[in-house]
């Protein structure tokens, strides 16, 4: 990295890319030196906005003139961006989910590999990995402190399908998730992402998943219902339940939706071993654990602990390739996470378990 400011790219200039933008610039020795979009004209009002230095006229061009890439398009173009930017020399940040596939995922993965070993820093944004509450349950499960596995639950659930809690869903930075046809892998795909990295990241891997997928008609603001907007289908899962089978023994339950009425964003989990357990509930507090540990389980008596607050991901990647030291979550997680991704969705094909395939 040179000694002058670290110079960031952001290429997808969408609704998320906001977030990159603002994280990035509170940020000392970081230059946002040039944006990209395929859009006409949204680059340039995202570039005025976030005052970045140079809207690229391709991809080719912004890599020109940056260090690192935060890619923030729409998921179908993870894994061509991911490849450009490996193969540049430039250090990654990729939005999650990391591809559409398993078989994307493995070719991203082994570029991370080789890209590595030159010293690039490729990470993939599960941003909930900033909960303090999250990193101290991973190191409890890590120590022993739960003892043996035996079961976890958790859910995501969000409601801007069945409420305009964030705006209509016919609105097009959120119609694009509906459709298949436009590189989306509904709920599971976008959020339950995070769901199986909170939840592995504690309990340690996953060998075999069953998952169910449902996908409802959308309610219009006319009270119609819609299996489709404008000539695009609205086939996208829009709700998904996951069984797993630990590695470690024990078993989970998983669940997501768009239609979860009253939460707006809520994600919660709970581990539970022969000799503890542990909760966090997001919603409630990024830095606060539950724990029931030792002796407290003769009586089911838990108490909470408040933590320091942890890095954001964004500082966690600026501070891998300043330090040279890696960080979690890389590009093989990411890769880890797909083969999860993909477990559900054959297994929701066929309605049997289904084994882990490997991702390397």
């Amino acid at each position: 990295m040179p000694k002058s400011k670290l110079r960031i790219g952001i290429v997808g200039t969408g609704g998320m890319a906001n977030q990159h933008a603002e994280q990035f610039a509170k940020q000392k020795g970081i230059e946002l030196a040039s944006c990209l979009d395929v859009v006409p004209g949204r680059a340039e009002a995202f570039a005025a906005k976030h005052r970045v230095a140079r809207v690229a006229q391709s991809l080719d061009d912004l890599l020109d003139q940056v260090d690192a890439v935060t890619l923030v398009t729409p998921d179908r173009f993870h894994h061509d961006g991911a490849l450009a930017v490996l193969s540049a020399g430039k250090h990654l940040l990729c939005e999650k989910p990391l591809t559409l596939s398993l078989a994307e995922a493995k070719a991203v993965a082994k570029a991370a590999q080789r890209a590595s070993r030159k010293g690039q820093v490729g990470m993939v944004n599960f941003s909930y990995r900033r909960s303090a509450a999250l990193q101290r349950a991973i190191t409890l499960a890590q120590a022993g402190k739960l003892g043996e596995l035996r079961h976890a639950h958790g859910f995501y659930l969000q409601s801007w399908i069945a409420a305009p809690i964030w705006g209509h869903w016919t609105n097009e930075g959120w119609l694009w998730r509906m459709s298949t046809k436009s590189g989306s892998g509904g709920v599971l795909g976008d959020v339950g992402c995070h769901l199986l990295d909170l939840m592995t990241s504690v309990t340690g891997d996953v060998v075999e998943m069953r998952c169910a997928l449902g996908n409802f008609p959308k309610v219009g603001e006319d009270g119609k219902r819609y299996t489709k907007w404008k000539d695009k289908p609205l086939d996208a899962n829009d709700t998904a339940i996951i069984e797993l089978r630990f590695a470690a023994g024990g078993l989970g339950v998983l669940h997501t939706t768009r239609w979860a009425t009253g939460h707006a964003n809520h994600l919660r989990l709970e581990v539970h071993g022969t000799e503890g357990a542990l909760k966090f509930d997001l919603d409630r507090s990024y830095d606060a654990l539950d724990t029931c540990l030792g002796k407290a389980t003769k009586t089911a008596t838990w108490k909470t602990e408040q933590l320091k607050s942890a890095p954001t991901i964004y500082e966690r990647f600026t501070r891998a390739i300043k330090t040279g030291q890696a960080e979690q979550p890389d590009l093989l997680r990411g890769a880890q996470i797909q083969a999860y991704l993909d477990a559900c969705e054959r297994s929701a094909q066929s309605g049997n378990w289904q084994k882990v395939s490997k991702w390397l």
